[in-house]
This record gives structure tokens, sequence and C-alpha cells, in this order.
């Protein structure tokens, strides 16, 4: 600054920088005030906001969350087991897998990974092509594996391999599949006794909470609610597993050498109704079907004795009074009836025995069509047997009213109507036990998951059909039918079996079929105070050979020496077989019983098959026996279709031929 007061330029310039530096950090100030104060009240906004979402709104959000992300689990129930009288599993929970390849992850090559699958469980080709194409992800190689199926694919494949888990099904034995059923995909029941018991074996599904993230995974939050799963109850079932294998065994066997469409047999017991074995088989039908429930009949012969039971309960017929039988031809209207074996009179009890329908044609005309109708509907026929597990026929018996003056003729021989095998044996059953029909029952008891019984089936009687001495009187004429007339094939030595066959011709497209027959044998034992009733139907065999006493009866004895061989089976101890002599089948009716050692028929019942063109059997190796029970080694001896003759007691101490020797099919082996 001069005297004169004037700035120099330089000090202009440098006053003029200070002013503008002012200026400028004044702005700058007023900048950062202002941005500050932005940010507060945008961070105050949020904070106020967030509040509201949290304090204010929380509760709805956290509701709108969940509604969004939580979900439940579905925890299956454990199914329940049905077992049979004596606490065999015959139906059981099981886990079953499906498998998957994640072709990325595999350290093996694919097509080594998918044999090591291979030797497991089959794989379809389109799976393995699938496989073959598969860029990424997880292909699925095999559905339906075992825990132990999993457990070799997993040591033998190692990393890329990976299974996923549902509830199953479990049949440990392989019997009573028909009857038993299974279970649908959606682990219900589906068929059989699976489908009709399913409230019983079902239990309760639980759930569990879950959350799902974003990816859609999901996951149990720590505190979760669960609600554990209720399982099912078991059911215990009136059914002998061994007898029901038995009844099978003997049925296809059966079938097999008369060459038979299909058939049925049937074991009950007579005091309570108790099913013990029902087994059925068809060419033609459903595989869940079981015709002994399903599939009506003209039973034939079979009826008779529900004829004399009637004649006898209404007092119109004396057992021993002779009827002049025609010479075995009978002219009734435009109908002739005949007889296999023409004689010119016969007692009333020969009648039934030798299986006369001339006779039966003309003791039915002693009843009213009202009287006999009246007791067929007693004995259970035209009306389902109220077994109330699975469908059930009630056949056919029309009412009297619509009757002709050839049906009271029809019905005492067994046409014109028809019955189920269950009906059958039912009716027979009320013969055996002194005249009550039971109402036949498949279930014996229920128990909850902890083993307790909640609910116990009792025998129910149905009705009272005919009095206890006309039923006495009838169980002796059916067991002349086994010792001395037709049935004689389903004779047993030690104890008296009573019982009637038939052979009934078949209708096809509502005419008789020529050539074309049913065979059947329905009886009980022992005669005296019966503990079981058999009955075993064979449709239109083929082997030349179609009576029910040449082919039904000796199935049915078959099937009680293989039940009376078995170790575990529950039957009186009067129904042992100490001298049980077979009845070889050469074509025509045996008579009188065997003499000689004792022996035991092998459950196949080889020698009643080979008069009708059988097969030559193949050498069987003898095996070793000593030191098993009489019932075990016939038992096992019977299973390869040897027969057994029995010269000791207790336990098996030698035999004969030694063990390793060879045998044909139906040679015996003497055990001491």
């Amino acid at each position: 600054m001069t005297r004169f007061g004037i700035h120099s330029a330089t000090q202009v310039e440098e006053a003029a920088g200070d002013a503008q530096g002012a200026a400028l950090a004044r702005t700058h100030r007023i900048r950062q005030r202002v941005l500050g104060f932005g940010i507060t009240l945008v961070a105050v906004t949020y904070a106020v906001r967030l509040g509201e979402l949290q304090i204010i709104e929380g509760d709805a959000h956290r509701e709108k969350q969940l509604a969004q992300s939580a979900e439940w689990e579905l925890l299956p129930a454990p199914r329940g087991r049905i077992l049979d009288r004596r606490g065999r599993v015959l139906a059981a929970p099981d886990t079953r897998y499906q498998a998957f390849l994640a072709v990325d992850e595999l350290t093996l090559e694919r097509a080594e990974a998918i044999e090591a699958v291979a030797a497991v469980v089959p794989v379809p080709a389109e799976r393995r092509q699938a496989i073959a194409e598969a860029v990424g992800g997880w292909s699925l190689v095999a559905s339906d594996v075992s825990d132990e199926e999993r457990v070799r694919m997993q040591r033998t494949i190692g990393h890329g391999v990976h299974f996923e888990s549902r509830p199953a099904r479990d049949y440990p034995r392989s019997m009573g599949r028909r009857l038993i059923g299974a279970v649908g995909a959606d682990g219900r029941g589906g068929t059989g006794l699976e489908a009709d018991l399913d409230d019983w074996l079902a239990g309760i599904p639980g759930r569990a909470e879950v959350r799902v993230d974003g990816h859609r995974n999901a996951y149990r939050p720590p505190g979760g609610e669960v609600i554990e799963a209720v399982a099912g109850h078991d059911v215990v079932l009136t059914v002998d597993a061994e007898l029901q294998r038995i009844a099978e065994n003997e049925l296809a066997r059966a079938l097999t050498k008369t060459g038979a469409s299909g058939g049925d047999m049937v074991l009950l017991d007579p005091r309570t109704g108790e099913i013990l074995a029902v087994a059925s088989e068809r060419s033609d039908g459903a595989p869940d079907q079981v015709s002994a429930l399903t599939d009506p009949y003209e039973p034939g012969s079979t009826m008779k004795p529900f004829l004399l039971a009637s004649l006898l309960s209404e007092g119109v017929v004396d057992l021993d009074e002779i009827v002049d039988v025609e010479g075995g031809t009978l002219y009734s209207g435009s109908r002739v009836i005949t007889d296999v074996h023409g004689y010119d009179t016969l007692r009333v009890r020969q009648i039934i025995s030798k299986s006369s329908n001339v006779g039966a044609a003309k003791l039915a005309e002693r009843l009213t069509p009202a009287v006999q109708h009246r007791y067929l509907r007693d004995f259970g026929f035209g009306m389902r047997t109220q077994l109330g597990h699975l469908a059930e026929s009630p056949g056919r018996l029309s009412r009297p009213e619509s009757w002709t003056s050839l049906s009271p003729a029809s019905h005492a021989i067994g046409y014109e109507m028809s019955a189920t095998s269950l009906q059958l044996a039912s009716a027979y059953g009320a013969i055996a036990n002194g005249g009550v029909l039971m109402r036949p029952s498949l279930v014996r008891e229920v128990r909850d998951p902890s083993g307790h019984v909640v609910q116990r089936f009792a025998p129910q009687p149905v009705r009272r059909v005919i009095p206890e001495q006309v039923a006495a009187e009838v169980r002796g004429v059916l067991e002349e039918v086994v010792r001395d007339g037709t049935g004689t094939l389903a004779g047993m030595a030690q104890f008296a079996v009573a019982g009637k066959t038939g052979t009934a011709r078949l209708a096809v497209n509502g005419r008789y079929a020529q050539g074309r027959y049913r065979a059947s044998f329905v009886g009980f034992a022992p005669a005296d105070d019966p503990r079981i009733v058999i009955l075993t139907r064979l449709e239109d065999p083929t082997g030349g050979v179609y009576y029910g006493g040449a082919i039904a009866a000796p199935t049915s004895q078959a099937a009680l020496e293989a039940a009376l061989a078995t170790d575990g089976v529950q039957l009186d101890p009067r129904l042992v077989v100490s001298d049980a002599r077979p009845r070889p089948w050469s074509g025509r009716p045996a008579r009188g019983t065997q003499a000689g050692p004792v022996i035991l028929a092998a459950s196949g019942g080889t020698e009643m098959w080979t008069a009708a063109g059988g097969t030559a059997e193949p050498v069987i190796a003898v095996p070793d026996l000593a030191g098993l029970s009489a019932r075990a080694a016939a038992a096992q001896l019977h299973a390869l279709g040897l027969r057994v003759e029995w010269r000791g007691q207790g336990v098996v101490a030698a035999q004969s031929p030694v063990a390793g020797r060879e045998l044909a099919r139906g040679e015996i082996v003497v055990l001491k």
C-alpha cells in the first residue's frame, strides 16, 4: 500500500482471492449442512418407517412372511401289520427307495455305474439310454429298491448315487396274496384285506412345521411345531399261515395235474366259523379276485345232504327206508334224470352215499317248494354270509313262487341255483357242529400299536337250522360217503372223514357244454366231533377224469395230510395221524382200506394222478433226517414228493434208504 493508501495490483489480486475462497468455503459449509440435514432426514424417515414395520406393523408382516414361507411336511403314519392267528407276519410296513445317478458326481464311468446297479436290480433299456444322454442333474435308474439293495449299490458305486425313501409294504410270506391284497401308490389299502381293513391299518399321519427359502429349500426351524404320526393298528386274522400255504400248494398241484381252469380250497372251523385258509385260482380272473367269495356256481351233488337234513327235520323220511330208483333213469316231464350207476333200489342213506340223482329227485317230492326253499335259505343259500370283509356274491336261489314243476328235483341235485365256495363250506359247517349256522369270520382281533387288544371278535351264531339229532344222522351218512361211497379217496385210516362229492355240468353261454364239468368235495373231520371243514372245487378239468370223487376228494385228503404232517399247525390233537394210508387213484373209486405198513401220503398226492397220464417222476436225493421229529421229517419228505413209513417213536433215529440215496418221486422212506 502506498502512502496515499492505494494497494498495489498484487495486493488487490490477493484480496480478491481471499474473498472468493471465503465465499466458496461458505458455500461448501452450506452444502454440507444441507446434505447432512438431508441424510439425517432420510435416516430419520427410514428409522421411523423401520420402527413402524418392526413395532406397529411387525405382527402383520411376520404373519405375511410366515404365510409365504411356512409349510407343513407330512409325516406318514406307520401302517399296521396283518398277522395270522398265531402272530406270524403276513404284511408289515417297509421302506423302499428310488435310486438316482448324479452323472456329474460319479467317480465311475456312466456305463460302469449302470452295470453296477443292474447287478442288483433290473435297469430298463429306456433308463439306460436316458442316463447315457444326461448332461447333468439326477437321473432315475431304479425304483422299488429295498434297504439291502440300497446298501449294495452304495458300496459298489460310492459317490454319485442318491436315494429317496418312501413308505412301502412288505409281505414276508408268499401265500395269501389274493386274500391280503396290496396297498396303492398313495400308501392306502388298494385291494383285498389291505383295502377292507384300511381304517384300522392306516393310522393317523403327523406333520412337521418347515420353512421354505427363496430357492424352495425346506428346513425345520428350531422349536418348530411337530405333530407326531399315530401308527396304525395290527389286525390278527383267523387264517393260519401254514394251512394257507398248504391249501394254495395243493390247489395249484391239482390244477396242474387236471388241467382245470381254476378252483377253490376253503378250510374253516365249524365250531366258530373262523376261516383257516382260503385259496382261489382262476386262469381268466383278476389277480386280486378271491373266487371262493365272488364266483357262485351250481354245486351239483354236494347239495344232497341239505335235502336229507330237510327231510329228516320234517320227519318225512327214514334213513333205512328203501326207495325205488328206477334202474338209474327217471323221466320227469320233458327231462330225463340219470345216475352214473344204475340201481334198482337204494336205502335213503345210500341215495346220498351212492349219489343217486334219481333217488334225490324222488325224495324231493315229499317237501313242498316253500319248505324246501326255507331250509335252503336257513342254510345260508341265496344270501351273503355277512363275512363283513371283501366283496361277496349272494349266489342265486329264486323264490318258490317262481319254481316250475322241475325245480324241486333240480334244487335237490344242485342245479337251478348257485352258491359260492364259502357259502357251501359254511353250510356244511352247520351240519358238522350240530345244526347251527355260524357267521364266517376272517378277523380275530385288533391290537393297538402297543399290543393291547382294542377289539375282539367272538364267534357269531346266525341261526339254528336243524335239530342236533338230525345233524348227527346226516354226519353219519356223510361218513358212509367217504367210507363206502363216492368219496373214498378222501378217507384216512386213523380217523373218520365225512363229506360229499359233486360233479356238475358247466353252463357256457346259457347252455350246458358237452363234456365240461365242475368237480367238488366238501367234508369235515373227525366225523364224530368235527374240528375242520374242507372244500375243494376244480373248474373244467381237461385230463379226461372229472368226477369229484376222483379228483376233488383226493386233493382234499392230500391237503389234510399235509397239514397234519406240518410242524406248528394248530389242529385238534386227535387229528394227528399215526397210521394214515394213501388211497391211490386208478380211475375208479377205491374201496376199503389198504393193509400193510404205516404210510403218510405225500402232500402232492403223486399216485392219484399217474393214471391220468402223468410224466415220469424226477430222481430225488434222500435228505439226512436224523434227530428230526416225525412231523418235521414227514413234512420235509412230502415237500420232495416222497412218502413216509413210520416205525418208531419220538425223533428219527434211523432211516431207510440212507441219506443221499436217489429215489423216484412217490417212493417210500422208512423212518425208525
